[in-house]
């Protein structure tokens, strides 16, 4: 600026307040000691420390550990407006005790991303009717669910007296009370004479050529995946698709696992469905491409709960009761499936959160899309609970009814640290097996992760805005499993393993092949 006029006093300098927000700046950089000098309020004109400026800034995740304890988020600082007039130093410490608890992802980091933290009480009892009303569209009616059971057990008694000493057992969604009409079938065949992998395929191309004599199917053997398997779909409309593995018993007793989770809460089960449906008609429901599986989204559905404290942890409750271990593939395996001890372990919960019921399902599920789209920083989401306990280190004794932790939380309130989180810590959509610490199940590809996390908050301010959940479920159906099933019924033709072709010679029923 040109000098002032003459016979006027220069012009006072003016105070300036300068808000720095997610600055993407790497530990060193010609940017860096500026930051640093806003930061600490050094901006010069005053000298008094005055003239400083309140930088809340969100750090990323290359920066150090001492630059990022410095700023608690933006968001929420620029929403607590704090005043300049005490100092930046106590500024600062103002928005400090103004932001949220988590890496920088509270309710102002959500609402600045056009979603709200929670919603309203009608919003939400609106929601859940939408939830209500999609999973009784996807549900299988009774009669679906008999001609699944009845199709594996007529499969069960023809093909364990061909292969002797085995035993059929199904698992996946159908074993965990979360098979839809379009679902899929899963079925391991458990034979101990089949031990390691060349003895599995051997067995999967035996089953596929029964299969074959009869059915008239030809399976398709996929024996390059890490479980191999026999994928067999039907020609007969009313009899599901298929996939057959072998001794894939660690499978089956997650399914166990997750039927425990669905039995213990009602909302468990209508959330996990949407979940999956929203999933698949925004395409990132397909573990081959890369994108969440479903396995990956019940579980993490179940670790947001337990993180709200509505779950416990029932691998850790099974250790609290001193309950036996299970060895399957040298991986302990036991969880407790007593259901009044789980629903005495949630009753300890609820006492915890002053006898609340917790949220509804449709504000469970704005959560969900909330925590993995707004908050959740990285690291491994697991379910396994704490680890001390679960190795049985200083935790607690058999029969110690629970106890609480060093903030009164009941001990088996899930979501502790597993194995495997210091390991993976920094790595995004880390989905922990519940009895493999360290194994990811979700596998999510690099360049899917933002895909997803876009998703996740297109979900989040879609429902904060109050628009329609179908809007985001209208899931694509390829196979329309319960109108072949319909067609059938109006055919006359029974439930059985035969192709259709000539019921004469190649129906179970009839006793051909």
């Amino acid at each position: 600026r040109k000098g002032p006029r003459e016979g006027r006093p220069p012009p006072r300098p003016r105070r300036t307040t300068v808000m720095i927000a997610a600055l993407p700046l790497p530990p060193s950089g010609a940017l860096r000691p500026l930051v640093l000098r806003l930061l600490r309020g050094h901006t010069g004109g005053g000298g008094d420390g005055r003239g400083g400026c309140l930088a809340a800034w969100q750090a990323p995740r290359t920066f150090s550990a001492s630059s990022s304890s410095s700023s608690q988020g933006v968001a929420a600082a620029a929403a607590a407006a704090p005043s300049f007039a005490d100092g930046p130093a106590a500024s600062f410490a103002a928005a400090r005790r103004r932001a949220p608890a988590s890496g920088g992802g509270g309710a102002g980091a959500a609402a600045g991303r056009g979603g709200r933290a929670k919603l309203k009480a009608k919003e939400a009892e609106r929601l859940s009717e939408e939830v209500e009303d999609i999973v009784a569209s996807r549900s299988a009616c009774p009669e679906l669910v008999e001609r699944r059971d009845v199709f594996v057990r007529e499969f069960r008694r023809r093909l364990e007296p061909e292969l002797p000493g085995s035993r059929l057992v199904p698992f996946g969604s159908a074993a965990a009370g979360l098979w839809m009409a379009d679902s899929d079938l899963d079925l391991s065949v458990e034979l101990p004479s089949a031990a390691g992998r060349i003895e599995g395929k051997r067995t999967l191309k035996h089953v596929g050529a029964i299969i074959h004599r009869l059915t008239g199917d030809r399976p398709e053997p996929r024996l390059r995946a890490r479980i191999p398997i026999l994928r067999w779909e039907p020609e007969r409309p009313d009899v599901p698709c298929c996939d057959v593995s072998v001794n894939n018993s660690l499978a089956v007793a997650n399914s166990q696992l997750v039927a425990s989770y669905v039995a213990a809460d009602p909302r468990v089960r209508p959330l996990v469905v949407t979940l999956k449906a929203w999933a698949r008609a925004r395409g990132i429901n397909d573990r081959s491409q890369g994108t969440l599986s479903s396995f990956a989204i019940t579980l993490m559905a179940l670790s947001l709960l337990q993180r709200q404290h509505l779950l416990p942890s029932l691998q850790e409750l099974a250790h609290v009761r001193g309950e036996l271990a299970k060895d399957v593939f040298d991986c302990d395996c036991r969880f407790c499936d007593d259901q009044i001890a789980i629903a005495e372990a949630i009753g300890s919960l609820r006492e915890s959160r002053g006898g609340s019921q917790g949220d509804n399902i449709g504000a469970l599920l704005h959560a969900f899309f909330k925590y993995y789209g707004a908050d959740y920083r990285g690291g491994v989401i697991s379910i396994r609970g704490d680890e001390d306990i679960l190795r049985g280190g200083a935790g607690l004794a058999a029969g110690d009814g629970g106890g609480v932790d060093d903030v009164g939380q009941p001990r088996w309130g899930g979501a502790g640290p597993s194995a495997g989180a210091s390991a993976n810590s920094s790595r995004f959509f880390f989905v922990e097996n519940p009895f493999q610490p360290g194994l990811d199940v979700a596998n999510v590809e690099v360049g899917q992760m933002a895909r997803i996390r876009d998703e996740l908050r297109k979900a989040h301010r879609h429902l904060g805005q109050g628009r329609p959940l179908a809007d985001l479920v209208n899931a694509r159906h390829d196979r329309p499993f319960a109108s072949a099933a319909a067609e059938a019924d109006m055919t006359g033709e029974g439930v059985g393993l035969g192709s259709g072709r000539s019921p004469e010679t190649t129906s179970f029923a009839q006793g051909g092949g």
